[in-house]
Formats: structure tokens, C-alpha cells, sequence
């Protein structure tokens, strides 16, 4: 196995000395080429050192991680985040099946890490011509956007859909499909749950364990044990009764 050339971004001395000890001690094959605490001086480093592999902590004053990246016009390096909040970025790198690390992490959670990332190095298996890291940056920039779009990777590359044109999401066991205002559909290879931690701040809610629905996109609500949410493309989507209540008092929100 070659040498993984590192370099770690941070903006605590004390977070770089420390993750730089436990790949030193515990992670073999693991060189430390560089560090820096800022995006201006991480840019420089890695356009001067070519790392085969970053870690990168996603909260940083003035600009953050992803800032970082967009920088970019193509990441040609592996990427490890690491952060010390569950915020909405984390969603989204979860979304899209990117390594990271919550913070304080262990020994054994870094070296986990690290296999996770030489697997899909070596067997970098691609549906589409997009990575996931594009499918990222994508997600984090238009989700953040007042007219919000959803990048959806698909065995031809990717489909970009606004989220307010999304009426309901589906799970079919590892999968998840997709009905959209226009009356088609779309299987992605992401579960149900994925999509629900994601879209979940943007006005969807999981109505059962098979369900996620728009709420913007419900026109009514059908009394009975669960009820039932009647979407404007004409389906009736039952609610479960355990989550009944939940889904009335956000229904009654719009």
C-alpha cells in the first residue's frame, strides 16, 4: 500500500498537534506533509504540496472548510472533515457518503477513517462521471440558496431539481424514489433516511417509515387513525399514527 500524503487544516494549534500525534503513532502510512490553520494558507499548500488526502475541520472563522474547497475548480484530493458540531453541513457530508469525524474522535474512529477512504480509493467503482465530493459542493451551495436545488446523482450523471418541485419521497428498501410536480419519477441509489436528514430544514417531514413528504406540496389532511396526507399530485400518503401528532402541529405551520 503506498504512502497517503496528508495535510491537515485547522484552525486550533492544538486540534493539528493532536491529530498529527495519532497518525504518527497509530496510523502507519500516513505522512504529515503540511498543516495550516487558515483557507488562505491551506489553498497554498495544497496548490504547492499535492496531497493525496486532506483533513479539513468544516467550522473556521472568516471562511470555512467548504469555502475551501469551491476554491477548487477540481478536488483532486481525497477529503476526511472534521467538526466539532451536528449542524446542517453535517447532513449534507452524511448525505452524500463522505468521511468524517466528529470531534473529540478516537484512535479507532480515525483509523476507521482512513480505511474507509484507501477502500474507495481502490475500488473507486463511479456510477456516473460526477463524484461524490461534486455532488457535495453542489448540494451545500444551491441548498443554501433562496430558490433551493437538490443534486441527485443518477447512473447518467446528475439531476439538478429545485426542492419545492419535489412532492414526496418514497423508500424502497436501499433506495428512494422520487415524485416530482410534473408527474415523473426518479430512483436514487440513497435510503429514505438520508434524504429525510437532509431535506428535513427545508419544510419536509416523515409521515411514516416509508413516506417523506413536502409539506408545501400537501393540500389537505384526512382524518383516522393516522390520517392521511393528500398531496397535490393526487396521492393519498398515510400518516402513522405515532406520528400523527408531530405532523399536525408542523402541518398547522403553513
Amino acid at each position: 500500500m503506498s504512502e497517503i500524503k496528508a495535510i491537515i487544516v485547522d484552525d486550533e494549534q492544538h486540534c493539528i498537534d493532536a491529530l498529527q500525534t495519532m497518525l504518527h503513532k497509530k496510523c502507519p502510512g500516513v505522512n504529515v506533509i503540511g498543516s495550516a490553520k487558515s483557507v488562505r494558507e491551506a489553498k497554498e499548500q495544497i496548490d504547492e504540496l499535492q496531497p493525496d488526502l486532506v483533513f479539513l475541520d468544516v467550522e473556521m472563522p472568516y471562511q470555512n472548510g467548504f469555502e475551501l474547497l469551491k476554491l477548487f475548480e477540481k478536488v483532486f484530493f481525497d477529503v476526511i472533515f472534521t467538526t466539532a458540531y451536528e449542524q446542517y453541513a453535517l447532513k449534507a457530508i452524511k448525505f452524500n457518503a463522505l468521511d468524517y469525524l466528529l470531534k473529540p474522535f478516537s484512535v479507532k474512529e480515525l483509523q476507521d477513517a482512513l480505511d474507509k477512504c484507501r477502500e474507495k480509493k481502490v475500488n473507486r467503482v463511479k456510477d456516473s462521471g460526477v463524484s461524490p465530493m461534486e455532488v457535495f459542493l453542489q448540494n451545500m451551495k444551491t441548498l443554501q440558496q433562496t430558490h433551493k436545488k437538490i443534486a441527485l446523482p443518477t447512473i447518467n450523471g446528475l439531476v439538478f431539481m429545485p426542492v419545492q418541485n419535489i412532492v414526496r419521497c418514497e423508500s424502497t428498501g436501499n433506495y428512494t424514489r422520487i415524485f416530482f410536480t410534473d408527474k415523473k419519477n426518479l430512483m436514487v441509489s440513497r435510503p429514505l433516511k438520508e434524504f429525510e436528514e437532509l431535506l428535513s430544514d427545508v419544510d419536509f417531514f416523515r409521515v411514516h417509515n416509508s413516506h417523506l413528504i413536502n409539506m408545501q406540496q400537501m393540500q389537505s389532511y384526512i382524518q383516522g387513525e393516522g390520517g392521511f396526507a393528500l398531496m397535490s399530485d393526487g396521492t393519498q400518503v398515510e400518516v402513522s399514527r405515532r406520528r400523527k401528532a408531530d405532523f399536525l402541529k408542523k402541518a398547522m405551520q403553513f
